[in-house]
């Protein structure tokens, strides 16, 4: 199992770069607030770090298809707690991806961390949180960028699923380093 360290820089840098390569699309529209959607924690009365809700949609063409999504994230209290190191409790993320086709329904479905947990080392399945999801431009196809991270580290798993025209999915770890950006 390859884990991938990142600092607060290359993540920054990760992130730009596949915003980047959105760059020049006439068909986007960007339902985001702030960057701090992406980052910011809430903490509750009962002690549980919270990330806060996010919503994002966009549209991008794969053939002669135009596909809009919706990325939506929240907290989810029925999923088990996560607790680090120093016992801060964290509630995992539940994200709800629809996909229409053409403006016709065609993909909708919930992930967890336990959704992805046969491609997480046991440190990641134990304490770490489903924290983010983007639409990957960089691959080739309908493909989303996935990330499990240890919550306030900068330690993450990153996975790519892909959505097949039929409707299918795939994952695969993202073994990409930083370097194959450096193209983007």
């Amino acid at each position: 199992m390859k884990r991938h360290f990142f600092g607060g820089a290359a993540l920054t840098f990760l992130t730009i770069a596949l915003l980047l390569s959105c760059k020049g699309r006439t068909e986007q529209t960007h339902e985001q607030s702030s960057s701090e959607e992406f980052i910011a924690s809430t903490e509750q009365a009962d002690g549980i770090q919270r990330m806060r809700p996010y919503d994002y949609s966009d549209t991008l063409r794969v053939g002669s298809h135009v596909y809009s999504y919706n990325i939506h994230r929240e907290s989810d209290d029925a999923l088990p707690l996560v607790v680090d190191d120093e016992s801060t409790r964290y509630a995992d993320n539940r994200y709800q991806l629809t996909i229409q086709r053409d403006g016709q329904s065609f993909f909708e479905r919930s992930f967890s961390k336990g959704s992805f947990s046969s491609y997480l080392s046991k440190e990641f399945q134990e304490k770490g949180i489903l924290d983010g999801m983007m639409c990957d431009r960089s691959v080739a196809g309908i493909c989303f960028a996935i990330s499990v991270t240890l919550p306030q580290s900068d330690m993450v798993e990153p996975l790519l699923l892909h959505i097949d025209t039929s409707g299918g999915i795939s994952i695969e770890r993202d073994i990409r380093s930083e370097n194959d950006f450096d193209e983007l």
